[in-house]
């Protein structure tokens, strides 16, 4: 496994790169257990019980049902004798008010029908209510008055007209004294009409002018043209930031459209560009041998790919590499110093053509270039705005003498209306005479009526009825509803006969009971149903009561909710809108889950990582069109590798030059799977492997973001049965793991996991005992077993630790583990994440991008061994 253990050791020695990272410690954790609602309410029936439920499920949405839960004995009383709905409710109203029980009314027998009583015609609203008001007082009944027949329309009587006001004003005063009719006199002015034609908007000065002279011409009016809107200049828009592809100029002209509704276009621009590259050859490698461990060695440290060429007949070789950037150069020359190996190199220039985009609005008012330049500048793209060089034309209105010639109106809007022009008739008043008309109140009386038109006639005025719009009802009856006595129905008739009204009395459809009875609800106690019958004796009305044993229920609230304070939320609410007690508990235990703000972008922290040189033994692919399939050799002068088969920019891990051999696995389509050893990650894998959102909490690779710094709590004997049984030196040191755990505030199965995977559950040469300066030490973690020297590198830690026993090791190592990463105060690495992706690069735990992935498998397997746990998880969070 590729690791790195060095920067714990040399943190004062290092130059880190800090980033503002949101405290974790003082953030809330989500709670994801799972909850229920418990409530101790019982309800007396089944059907009490569904209605509740049947109200939750409506008022909250959630799961429920209800179940029997026991008995209980209760009374009911009955109770009889009551004539009338009111009187029953009213007695049932004292009951409640005075037991504290409540109940129902109901009729007994059957219904009797209601009868209504009509008088004759009397006329007159007025006659009509006094006869009403006489009623109420003889019989003690009550009815309404109400129209019959159709109604009448008002009349208002409206004179000739009076060449005096004076006269006028007589008039109205002589009309009142003789008929008590109100009236008053309307100012009538006699005007001709003067007219003025407008016409609509009319385009160009030109244009009006032929207009005007065309209408004067054919109507024989004079005009006038007045300018309503002065022409505008128009501007264009032009990007000056540069788009680097047709693509995005023409999505960004069609939202620019959509945005503004300005439309434009994209101009293509042509920047030629020369690049410097070098060629370069090594000097002389003696053996196949030394210059493949050659071209290794100058990949590894400097990232430069090439290939080999034997020199002649003899056993020496060369490597050359070709277009090597002038960065990638200096580093070939510092490695090459550094190795004292010979090289030469040669300049390439190179002249490519970078082609890019330039978008120009089309010639648009000063308002809408406004708002294409806001709108490019909200894209971030800077644009200037100029003259087009382009107006509109002004627009005029043409006006006509006043005149009082209809036909000259006429001829002069056939005149406009003939060459497309829109006008009006716009009519002037000028008043010459006035006259006087009397216009009376509005009368409904015939008689009344009458008498008006005969007072206008001795004064030799023409008189006219005019209907006012408004119209009332002459007759009118009284009705009585609603009699049920027989004795009220005869009292209301001979009344009405009696006053000259005589009317009658018929059955109107309804009907209602005259017999009720109580019936209370169920009683539950013995001093209760006493306390109620005595109610009843004192009313003298007849009470008897029958016992029930009655079945008990409680609802069961079975909806689910993820974490207690939802949950408790839940109950609250049920509490609020029902009364209940209610509590909430825990049925399935869930992940606590917080968040870590890095405060850097996603492809920010790839880019980051990258600069690291990480590592993956995971296999690569090239294009089989490549390939030649006898012998597996590269066609190709430069074959680029990648790490998925799809041919993508961030995907590619190197290249293999022609000549080639590739180890392949498999075939996929036109790709060959080809195995590579350890290798440089791409950027897409190191994408995959960084990115949070790749990994669901429900899978057990979540176990990477697990607090490292949560203690699990488990016991010696526990670790020692179901986790450490039959792992080799490791057997039997549970009570090791869980002081080292408990000392150091870490994980004990982290700590378990971690030293299985690296002593090969308890198998490994350092975890077994290595002597080291005469004396035997352990390595339960790997500390310092740098690649390349493993096992004298991790002796050598051990030893300077004074790790001389497997338990000193195991806590040593832990240790170690939380003061350099789970604890350390400058990282806070105390998830498996934060070991492997640490944003500076220079406190990593390991190289291999798949590290923190790897350890969660042992770690998942060993929780799953546990009966009771609590997961806490640290999720990281980028901008």
């Amino acid at each position: 496994m590729k690791k790195s253990l060095a920067a714990a050791m040399l943190l004062s020695a290092v130059t880190l790169e800090f980033f503002t990272i949101t405290d974790s410690v003082k953030a809330a954790y989500i709670d994801n257990s799972i909850y229920q609602l418990e409530t101790t309410q019982k309800f007396a029936s089944e059907s009490e019980a569904s209605q509740a439920v049947t109200k939750l499920k409506k008022d909250t949405g959630w799961k429920a049902d209800y179940q029997k839960s026991g008995t209980s004995k209760n009374y009911q009383i009955s109770a009889s004798g009551l004539t009338s709905e009111t009187n029953a409710k009213s007695v049932l109203s004292d009951f409640t008010k005075q037991t504290g029980i409540k109940g129902t009314s109901s009729p007994t027998g059957s219904k009797q029908p209601y009868y209504t009583a009509v008088s004759g015609t009397i006329s007159g609203e007025q006659q009509a209510n006094n006869l009403l008001d006489k009623m109420k007082k003889e019989t003690g009944l009550t009815g309404t008055v109400k129209p019959n027949g159709v109604k009448q329309p008002y009349i208002s009587i409206v004179t000739s007209e009076l060449t005096s006001e004076a006269g006028a004003k007589s008039a109205i005063q002589e009309l009142k004294k003789q008929t008590g009719v109100n009236a008053n006199y309307q100012k009538l002015e006699q005007e001709p009409e003067i007219i003025q034609i407008q016409s609509g908007k009319i385009q160009g000065e030109k244009t009006a002018s032929q207009v005007k002279s065309s209408f004067q011409k054919d109507s024989g009016l004079n005009s006038t043209l007045n300018m309503t809107d002065k022409g505008q200049s128009y501007y264009i828009v032009t990007t000056n930031s540069l788009i680097n592809k047709a693509d995005e100029a023409k999505s960004l002209i069609k939202q620019l459209e959509q945005s503004t509704g300005v439309k434009s276009s994209y101009k293509t621009i042509n920047n030629k560009k020369t690049i410097t590259s070098y060629n370069i050859e090594t000097g002389y490698f003696n053996g196949l041998s030394m210059v493949k461990n050659s071209i290794s060695q100058i990949i590894n440290n400097t990232g430069v790919k090439g290939s080999y060429q034997k020199v002649g007949a003899t056993s020496n070789y060369v490597v050359k590499m070709k277009d090597v950037s002038p960065e990638k150069l200096k580093s070939l020359q510092a490695f090459f110093k550094k190795k004292r190996w010979h090289m030469t190199y040669t300049a390439v220039k190179k002249t490519s053509t970078q082609t890019t985009y330039q978008v120009i609005t089309n010639a648009v008012t000063n308002a809408q270039a406004d708002k294409a330049v806001n709108f490019l500048s909200r894209k971030k793209l800077k644009s200037s705005k100029s003259n087009s060089g382009k107006t509109a034309a002004n627009q005029y209105q043409l006006l006509s003498q006043q005149t009082a010639d209809k036909t000259k109106v006429t001829k002069g809007l056939n005149s406009l209306k003939k060459i497309g022009i829109n006008a009006t008739a716009k009519s002037i008043k000028q008043p010459k005479g006035i006259t006087y008309k009397i216009k009376t109140e509005a009368l409904l009386d015939t008689a009344k009526i009458n008498q008006v038109k005969s007072f206008f006639k001795t004064k030799k005025l023409t008189a006219v009825s005019e209907k006012t719009g408004k119209s009332a009802y002459t007759q009118y009856q009284v009705t009585v509803s609603d009699l049920l006595n027989q004795k009220d129905i005869d009292r209301v008739l001979t009344f009405f006969k009696t006053n000259n009204a005589k009317g009658n009395a018929k059955q109107n459809g309804k009907s209602t009971y005259t017999q009720y009875k109580l019936v209370t609800d169920q009683i539950s106690t013995s001093s209760a149903l006493n306390k109620g019958l005595s109610f009843f004796k004192a009313k003298n009305l007849s009470a008897s009561y029958t016992t029930k044993n009655n079945p008990i229920y409680s609802i069961v609230i079975t909806e689910q909710f993820t974490g207690k304070s939802n949950a408790d939320k839940a109950a609250s609410k049920v509490k609020q809108l029902y009364g209940w007690a209610v509590s909430s508990v825990e049925v399935k235990s869930g992940p606590q889950i917080m968040e870590t703000n890095y405060n850097i972008t996603m492809s920010e922290m790839v880019a980051k990582q990258l600069k690291a040189n990480p590592q993956t033994d995971s296999s690569a692919y090239v294009s089989l069109s490549y390939i030649n399939s006898a012998n597996s050799t590269v066609t190709a002068d430069f074959l680029n590798v990648r790490s998925t088969p799809e041919v993508k920019s961030n995907n590619i891990i190197g290249t293999v030059t022609k000549g080639y051999k590739v180890n392949i696995i498999s075939v996929e389509n036109n790709w060959a799977k080809i195995k590579m050893g350890w290798r440089k990650a791409s950027e897409e894998e190191v994408s995959y492997y960084v990115n949070p959102a790749n990994f669901s909490v429900s899978d057990k690779s979540y176990f990477q973001f697990l607090k490292l710094s949560k203690y699990a709590g488990l016991t010696a004997s526990e670790v020692n049965t179901k986790i450490l049984k039959g792992k080799g030196i490791l057997e039997g040191k549970g009570e090791a793991f869980i002081k080292a755990a408990e000392s150091n505030s870490i994980n004990e199965l982290y700590l378990i996991s971690h030293a299985l995977l690296e002593t090969g559950n308890g198998t490994s040469e350092l975890a077994n005992g290595v002597t080291y300066n005469g004396k035997k030490v352990y390595n339960m973690y790997g500390i310092g077993a740098y690649d390349g020297d493993a096992v004298n590198k991790g002796a050598q830690y051990a030893y300077n630790q004074g790790w001389f026993s497997p338990e000193a090791a195991i806590t040593g190592g832990a240790k170690f583990i939380g003061q350099s990463y789970i604890h350390n105060a400058v990282y806070n690495q105390d998830t498996l994440y934060k070991m492997r992706w640490e944003p500076s690069v220079s406190h990593q735990y390991a190289s291999d991008i798949g590290w923190a992935y790897k350890q969660v498998n042992r770690m998942y397997s060993l929780y799953s061994l546990l009966d009771n746990y609590q997961l806490y998880y640290d999720i990281p969070v980028y901008k």
